[in-house]
């Protein structure tokens, strides 16, 4: 009988294969295309509380899985009229349990959803209003929400969980997925697109993640996040919550807790990192700031704030290398950006602040460029700055107190008070849009103790000045469309008044010498000439860019030197004329006889007039010197 058994065993096999093939041929007849059709809508219409239409038949696919594809979806509110529905889709691809299709139970392992358009604006125009949404719902997912509610309800503060059943969910793939939506500072539409990735809530008592990438504003961002409580959230709860975000402009990390309730608000930790501050503004168009400083950003702080309010506390950031600590308040319920707060830095560059609110110029290039200011009606500012240690372009300052602010159209930056070119300053520049395209400059300078020599350079006027310290004032005002036709369009005042010093290129022996025989001749001649003086004053009344001199006096031991006309401020063109007033000494009484008392003592006058520019002056005389 040994014969036997292997023609038994090969018996077995066939027939066995042959009721598998036979299985496999009547597996789609018995299994109900419109039960799988029906499930998959009635699980949808669970997952979102929302009415599911498709007008396609399900595709049913046996290898290399057991699965099911169901085109042409829309995912709408049921009680919407009109408008763009909540989610059009090509199709919904199912994982089936081949087991329970067969016994007339349909369960889903696996859904894929294929290039689904999301709409959130209507009929979803927050986050709290899904969990409403789920809350209406029918189904398991419907009844585990509405349970969790009411433990919320309850104790919002700790609710109890332990009577809120766990209902199984699953796994979600989305394949170039889209999500458009409305910024709620200015209704602009957005769109977040190519979205791949997979959502995964193995059981609503559990914990929902979603790991994927998507593009938004041409940068693909890789998306790491997760929420512990995941069903209480929905709820209207507070979760833990964990968010990281990657992407060339910026990389973000956040780790606390939120609720996305009415009363929406979160906590935790704040790390960002940025290659460029511009760019990462520019691709978040939160606000657009034509002149936003190019270099590296970093920031750590604590969070917590609303979908409307952000409150940065403890925060350490580096901005261009400059490292500070402080307070930070962002809010946005109001149409337009509001940024509050306070920094200390350890050293800082002024010009890479000053330039993140507006254009300023670093070549003739820029300088010739019209100055945009969009920013001073998209952003409302008030920054309080202090350093120990700062540069504004070639001027070093120290134990800087600054503010920056923006609001209503003007935007005013003042130092209040600085240690600078060896004494003390304060400074204010303002820009104001004064409508129908103009704008208004202002710019206010005041120094105490300070040098000449560094004022002389800080004002262009070269390097002839030393030695002198005294106070200076300056009020520049005008239109100003351009940096480089500023000057050109200003009103206002100068006044200097300085003591002991030198001025280079003045020796008024070999002036009152070639003014006997020179018709002119250059001050540039006599590099190494110094004129030394007592005192050094400069009042004068600026107009269109020209500077009409009021009074302009130097004293020294051997008599007053004075000035009056004209300098432009942009060419530096000179037309002066000047008066150089020397004591005649009184004649020696004859031995034995009493000298006289003059009236007025003589004086000798040498008078010239000044022309050229201030780089290259000359010098002609008028009156030769008295004999």
């Amino acid at each position: 009988m040994s014969w036997y058994r292997p023609r038994n065993l090969l018996a077995t096999v066939v027939v066995m294969a042959l009721v598998a093939g036979g299985v496999l041929v009547a597996l789609p007849y018995l299994v109900s295309t419109e039960l799988i059709r029906a499930r998959l809508i009635q699980e949808i219409s669970n997952w979102t509380g929302y009415s599911v239409e498709s007008r396609q038949s399900p595709q049913i696919a046996f290898f290399p899985v057991f699965s099911a594809s169901l085109g042409d979806i829309t995912i709408r509110n049921p009680w919407q009229r009109g408008g763009a529905a909540f989610m059009e889709a090509e199709r919904i691809e199912v994982d089936l349990s081949l087991l329970s299709a067969l016994m007339g139970n349909i369960e889903f392992t696996e859904t894929k959803i294929v290039r689904p358009r999301f709409v959130i604006d209507e009929p979803i125009k927050s986050l709290s209003e899904i969990g409403e949404a789920l809350a209406k719902s029918d189904g398991r997912i419907g009844d585990v929400v509405r349970e969790a509610r009411s433990a919320v309800e309850a104790n919002p503060s700790k609710p109890d969980m332990s009577t809120v059943s766990s209902q199984p969910f699953g796994r979600v793939r989305l394949e170039d997925a889209r999500v458009t939506f409305k910024r709620p500072i200015n209704g602009v539409e957005e769109e977040i697109s190519s979205i791949s990735g997979v959502f995964d809530w193995p059981q609503t008592s559990g914990v929902a993640s979603f790991r994927g990438t998507a593009i938004w504003h041409d940068e693909e961002t890789e998306i790491d996040s997760s929420a512990t409580k995941a069903l209480l959230l929905l709820a209207g709860g507070t979760s833990p919550l964990q968010m990281n975000l990657s992407s060339t402009p910026l990389t973000l990390s956040f780790n606390g807790s939120a609720n996305i309730s009415k009363d929406q608000f979160f906590e935790g930790t704040l790390s960002l990192t940025s290659p460029s501050l511009r760019r990462t503004l520019e691709w978040s168009r939160m606000v657009s700031i034509p002149g936003a400083p190019v270099g590296s950003f970093a920031l750590d702080a604590s969070v917590s704030g609303s979908a409307s309010r952000m409150k940065l506390d403890g925060l350490t950031a580096t901005l261009n290398d400059n490292p500070a600590k402080g307070v930070i308040e962002v809010v946005l319920d109001d149409g337009t950006p509001s940024v509050t707060g306070t920094l200390a830095f350890e050293t800082l560059d002024l010009r890479s602040v000053f330039s993140g609110f507006m254009p300023l110029p670093d070549s003739p290039e820029n300088s010739n460029a019209v100055i945009d200011t969009a920013f001073l009606k998209k952003l409302n500012l008030d920054l309080r700055l202090s350093t120990q240690k700062a540069t504004l372009g070639s001027v070093n300052l120290a134990k800087v107190a600054a503010t920056a602010q923006i609001r209503n159209g003007r935007a005013i930056f003042d130092i209040g008070e600085a240690s600078a070119f060896d004494g003390s300053v304060a400074a204010s520049f303002q820009l104001a849009d004064e409508g129908d395209g103009a704008t208004l400059g202002e710019l206010r300078l005041n120094g105490t103790d300070v040098n000449s020599a560094s004022i002389a350079s800080l004002l262009s006027l070269g390097d002839r000045f030393e030695l002198g310290k005294g106070t200076i004032s300056l009020v520049l005002k005008g239109p100003i469309s351009r940096w480089s036709s500023a000057l050109a369009n200003a009103k206002g005042t100068l006044s200097m008044r300085f003591g002991a010093g030198q001025i280079r290129s003045l020796d008024f022996n070999s002036l009152l010498g070639k003014a006997k025989t020179d018709r002119f001749f250059s001050l540039n001649e006599q590099t190494n000439a110094w004129l030394a003086f007592d005192r050094l004053e400069i009042k004068a009344n600026i107009m269109d860019g020209v500077a009409a001199i009021d009074t302009a006096q130097i004293q020294n031991k051997s008599g007053t030197l004075n000035f009056a006309g004209i300098v432009t401020l942009a060419g530096k063109s000179l037309a002066l004329t000047g008066d150089y007033a020397a004591p005649i000494p009184a004649p020696k009484a004859a031995e034995g006889t009493e000298q006289p008392t003059p009236a007025e003592p003589a004086v000798n006058h040498t008078r010239f007039f000044i022309g050229g520019s201030w780089d290259n002056p000359f010098i002609s005389p008028i009156i030769s010197p008295q004999n």
